[in-house]
């Protein structure tokens, strides 16, 4: 893509425009903002020391520079940006809305490392601008993202110093090599972001691979902003630079060969499995045909749990079978025109959905579906799990989600989180969300995570290697996006999981993925939980087919709360030709639990008697476990996950719901009917249900 440079005069800044070259971009236009009057803006957004050199920059990469001069301010900074008249960011938009009438760029590179206040505000523009964000820094590990800098021969120096044990006499102007062990001395001691991500330090660029000529500074002054006694602050103004020119092979010479991240890591999970997986068979391609689906599509009204005190209420059984156009695009608007008349009988808006569960007949339909779905979300859409499953003739999708919104006044002194991660930049961190849905929503303690499938983060392609590394890659998504919700949140954490898969033989190899990942999560927190952890249980079904031809999606939801101080129950009781397998799983703080039932059976024909009893029994195992958990939790949504293949399961799922109803009354979860092509373990049933305070 073509690449105009946000540029600072930073390191960040500079190392991003690295990556994106490595990455395969071209670096077409250089852009900066610059303040009016002032060697430095008090600006949330933008780095403006140093900013009297920038102009040395569009020489010594011979490219063209566009500079703008700050005339807003910072008006709105709450965590999700809105076009703002008057707002700083606006002066960005204007800035390249010019670069790209100018350049016809496609993308822009932003050096951000862990601000969320600025990563948003860059992709809220880019957005309206039709411009692709790479932001290839986003949340790297920012010692070893220092030793890379600094190893990958990009030279800058301290320009601004503002943190306990920066002094503005000694380390203004000295090299971001030199002051290396200094700066991890300060982290490990103090806390200090070796990055300067705190606002601790800022640095000018110099030179770097990508630079023609080198920048040299003639003459600066020391500028006195703070004499604080503990951390003063100063800064250098620069008075007199020029560029010279570089050796011809210094300007020859590449990028440094491997270095990117998302290869690396894939590398060595490469390196911890056999390679025989990589010569498996080609998957076998299963379509929606009708010896694969269940029985025609029945257009039954929406299935709605009740809405729990903590303002949860989950809505299932949305279709678009009302749909006159049997095509796609007809049945989606159908089904979220279901959906809203749905929510507005229920006093809810499109707002207050945090959760999708889509599920599609063919996932060929799947861009069709997403142009129609995308025009009823906004900024932060909710997290979405989407596959292929085989639903009845004739339907095209089934959707279920959860929403949310507090039914108590907010308390004296008391505090309410309710955020999404909407992350829309290429990075090597995680999959960005270019489509409707975001990473992940938190509310409060609790966590719901879109589903992971193994896409390489920085380019979006699928990974090309195993099972085994699919589910690795997949799983690490997953703990990335549990990390940047909540910090220290982790697998172990999670207290529903639900894994897809396209092949019933990978099953074993997905399941001891989950274990080593979950294993190795155990041990990096030993020392934080005095007791041994037990995990949530993983729920793997077999279905047709992901997104991008993936073989492994992951979804999950999960509490932060002590995992060691969590409550758990394993039941099998016997059944009629078979047994019914009960886990569950009761967070520390009793405010949330998940309930995992599977009906296991001898491999024997079901007869229609046979059918009705072994409803009642599944039906009474559920009852059972709701009463165990904790009685003040609402049951919230039972997933029924079973084998399409077998017309008696289809039975016994269809009368489930009744006799939940039947016994539960109001308190009745909604009940989502998911029919699949196969479970593990010889079950022909597996209901998973969330509940809540």
């Amino acid at each position: 893509m073509k690449v105009v440079a946000l540029i600072s005069g930073g390191k960040d800044s500079c190392y991003n425009m690295m990556q994106c070259v490595a990455a395969g971009h071209r670096i077409v236009a250089l852009a900066n903002l610059r303040p009016a009057h002032t060697d430095e803006l008090d600006s949330y957004m933008y780095q403006t020391v140093g900013h009297q050199a920038i102009e040395l920059y569009a020489d010594a990469m011979e490219l063209p520079l566009y500079r703008r001069t700050i005339q807003g301010s910072s008006l709105d900074t709450s965590r999700n940006y809105s076009e703002t008249e008057g707002d700083e960011v606006e002066d960005l938009y204007h800035l390249l809305y010019l670069v790209k009438e100018k350049e016809a760029i496609e993308a822009v590179s932003v050096g951000a490392i862990l601000s969320d206040y600025q990563r948003v505000r860059v992709e809220n523009v880019c957005l309206r601008l039709g411009l692709q964000p790479l932001a290839y820094l986003w949340r790297r590990d920012q010692e070893s993202l220092l030793s890379e800098m600094i190893s990958s021969d990009l030279h800058a120096i301290l320009i601004k110093v503002a943190a306990f044990g920066l002094d503005p006499e000694k380390h203004l102007g000295k090299s971001l090599a030199d002051m290396q062990p200094y700066l991890k001395q300060l982290s490990h001691k103090y806390g200090v972001h070796i990055c300067g991500e705190g606002g601790e330090y800022e640095t000018f660029t110099i030179d770097c691979p990508l630079f023609k000529k080198k920048i040299v500074i003639d003459e600066a002054e020391t500028v006195i902003h703070s004499a604080d006694a503990f951390a003063p602050v100063g800064y250098l103004r620069f008075t007199k630079m020029h560029t010279e020119d570089k050796h011809s092979d210094a300007v020859a010479r590449a990028l440094p060969h491997g270095s990117c991240p998302c290869q690396s890591a894939i590398d060595k999970m490469t390196e911890e499995v056999e390679y025989a997986d990589q010569a498996e068979d080609n998957q076998h391609k299963f379509t929606s045909n009708c010896d694969l689906s269940c029985h025609g599509g029945h257009d039954k009204p929406p299935s709605c749990s009740k809405r729990c005190s903590r303002g949860y209420q989950w809505i299932s059984g949305i279709n678009g079978l009302r749909s006159k156009d049997l095509g796609i695009e007809g049945q989606t608007l159908a089904a979220l025109t279901m959906l809203q008349d749905e929510l507005q009988n229920k006093a809810w808006k499109m707002k207050n959905i945090i959760l999708v569960h889509l599920y599609v007949r063919n996932m060929e339909d799947f861009v069709s579906l997403n142009a129609v779905y995308r025009k009823y979300f906004d900024i932060n859409p909710p997290a979405r799990v989407c596959v292929q499953v085989p639903l009845p003739a004739g339907q095209l999708l089934q959707m279920d989600c959860l929403l949310h919104d507090w039914t108590e006044p907010l308390e004296e002194g008391c505090f309410r989180h309710k955020e999404a991660l909407h992350v829309q930049s290429l990075s090597h961190w995680a999959p960005a969300n270019i489509g409707p849905y975001s990473q992940a929503f938190k509310v409060d303690e609790l966590v719901v995570c879109a589903g992971q499938i193994p896409l390489v983060p920085c380019t979006m392609c699928l990974v090309k290697a195993g099972t085994s590394v699919e589910a690795q890659l997949s799983f690490s998504h997953v703990k990335k996006v549990l990390e940047a919700v909540i910090q220290n949140l982790t697998l172990a954490h999670v207290v529903q999981a639900h894994c897809y898969t396209t092949r019933h033989q990978d099953i074993a190899t997905i399941r001891a993925v989950w274990e080593s990942m979950l294993k190795a999560t155990e041990e990096e927190k030993e020392l934080l939980w005095e007791s041994e952890i037990k995990f949530a249980p993983l729920l793997i079904a077999v279905i047709p087919a992901l997104p991008k031809d993936a073989a492994v999606e992951l979804h999950v939801t999960a509490i932060n709360d002590d995992p060691s101080r969590r409550t758990f129950w394993h039941t099998t009781t016997k059944a009629v030709f078979g047994s019914i397998q009960c886990h569950t799983v009761l967070s520390a703080d009793r405010s949330s639990a998940s309930l995992s039932l599977s009906l296991v059976t001898c491999g024997a024909d079901l007869g229609i008697t046979d059918v009705k009893r072994i409803t009642e029994e599944v039906g009474s195992a559920f009852m059972k476990a709701t009463k165990v958990i904790e009685a003040k939790l609402v049951p919230q949504c039972a997933r029924v996950f079973y084998k399409c293949s077998l017309s008696p399961v289809q039975q016994i799922v269809q009368g489930l719901e009744e006799i939940l109803r039947n016994c539960l009354g109001e308190s009745s979860p909604s009940v989502a009917l998911v029919p699949v092509l196969d479970l593990p373990d010889s079950q022909i049933l597996h209901l998973s249900c969330w509940l809540s305070l």
